[in-house]
């Protein structure tokens, strides 16, 4: 397949390394340094001490590469989706299919402004990496990539699974989506957004009783969001993904933390504040979210101070 990443960061450059062993990959970002990298070097994977090279992906800027793809796979964060999709445009052609693994949501709507519904898919993933910069990316954690549809594209979905398995990826094709993808919400609002706040290890989380009190309280908000919204959930169990996650993971750095030591940007909105903006449709109270939205947002204020003192 012709695969196009946007987003040649950690979990793109994981993606497209191990897709690029079979297929054709190309990545695009809007990084000069790390499109020039890849271009000359191809993508590097560290895991468990060990580098591997994958020499066979190359680099565009974005907005530079017009070719239609048989596949498209998302990987900007949430806040630049519709930036990056209309820049790209070139890449839809009447059978491109596009995949978002990317945090956050209602990513599938913007999508679908480019392609058919039927040519949407979407999904979470349990991996996590770290960008070293570069052209390499650290891989932490290893887990499922799970994907679906809200139309009818079992061809789709069995084509994109079986390019993936090949690539090495355990995938797992869901008929409720909608539930993966809650819970993958579940666990970005407390795990990402607490972990960026503490500047901590993912496993922080659940060492620590009051981040955990705290993450509880994020989590169980959310569900009570999703099941005004029509998906039901224990939220013992929610909680207990969480926790799952905290510990196979321990030793990773979430996205929003390393935007945060970055000085980036967050997904906040995406992440939180799309609880927020759902639990106002059903009249649900959610007092820990919208904090955490105002504390985030106060914290990407403070950058600037923060530079002006390192200055």
């Amino acid at each position: 397949m012709k695969i196009v990443v946007i987003g040649a960061g950690a979990m793109g450059c994981l993606y497209g390394a191990f897709l690029s062993e079979k297929n054709e990959v190309v990545m695009l970002d809007s990084y000069q340094p790390q499109v020039d990298v890849i271009s000359k070097n191809g993508i590097t994977i560290e895991e468990k001490g060990q580098e591997k090279q994958y020499p066979n992906a190359t680099a565009c800027l974005s907005g530079e590469y017009s070719a239609a793809a048989d596949l498209v796979i998302l990987f900007v964060k949430s806040i630049y989706t519709e930036d990056a999709l209309a820049l790209n445009s070139g890449l839809f052609g009447e059978n491109t299919l596009v995949m978002t693994l990317q945090n956050g949501a209602g990513n599938d709507r913007k999508i679908a402004k480019y392609v058919r519904p039927e040519n949407i898919i979407i999904g979470t993933t349990k991996h996590n990496c770290v960008n070293l910069g570069s052209g390499k990316s650290r891989h932490t954690a290893s887990g499922a990539t799970t994907i679906g549809s809200n139309h009818n594209a079992v061809e789709n979905l069995n084509r994109v699974a079986e390019t993936l398995r090949e690539a090495g990826f355990e995938v797992e094709v869901s008929e409720d989506i909608q539930r993966i993808l809650w819970s993958k919400l579940f666990v970005n609002l407390s795990i990402n957004t607490f972990t960026a706040i503490t500047r901590t290890k993912i496993g922080f989380m659940v060492e620590d009783k009051y981040a955990w009190d705290f993450a509880k309280r994020l989590v169980y908000e959310a569900v009570e969001v999703a099941e005004a919204d029509g998906t039901y959930f224990d939220r013992r169990e929610a909680l207990e993904s969480v926790r799952k996650v905290c510990i196979d993971a321990a030793d990773g750095y979430s996205s929003m933390y390393q935007d945060v030591m970055r000085g980036n940007k967050t997904e906040i909105d995406a992440i939180n504040g799309a609880i927020v903006e759902q639990a106002k449709l059903y009249g649900v109270a959610v007092p820990y979210n919208s904090l955490i939205v105002d504390l985030m947002h106060a914290i990407e204020s403070a950058y600037k101070y923060n530079q002006q003192e390192r200055t």
